[in-house]
């Protein structure tokens, strides 16, 4: 059985954007756990394991980027988990094809950093009417 709460997964390759996520995050209750990696090679490595019910998923990052991590992501093998695009490149040709491969949200980090927990707990609601 798994523990009541939400476990979220952070990637992003600028830690001051990780800590600043897990700062937010930890203000959230519904939140049991939050893991940070700083790459998509790392996240991949940790999903299996971890099982996040919420991704917050940068595009741009060193090696693999965001958007071909979504596309390595088979969410018909696994739980699919809540997929927050959270970018600087804010580009509509990103944002479709993001959506495309299974992101929920397509945030602006300049201006939409404030929208994550309010979202979480979006998740949550929706957790406890589907049981």
């Amino acid at each position: 059985m798994r523990p009541k709460g939400l476990k979220v997964l952070l990637v992003d390759d600028t830690v001051m954007i990780l800590q600043r996520l897990q700062s937010l995050l930890s203000e959230v209750k519904q939140v049991s756990s939050t893991e940070s990696v700083t790459s998509a090679e790392e996240a991949l490595v940790l999903m299996e394991g971890y099982q996040p019910d919420v991704m917050v998923l940068d595009i741009n990052m060193p090696g693999m980027s965001g958007i071909d991590m979504l596309r390595k992501l088979n969410f018909h093998e696994m739980i699919k988990p809540v997929v927050i695009m959270l970018t600087n490149n804010t580009f509509a040709g990103y944002r479709d094809e993001c959506m495309r491969l299974g992101a929920d949200y397509f945030l602006d980090k300049s201006r939409d950093f404030g929208m994550i927990p309010t979202i979480v707990e979006k998740v949550t609601q929706k957790q406890a009417i589907s049981f």
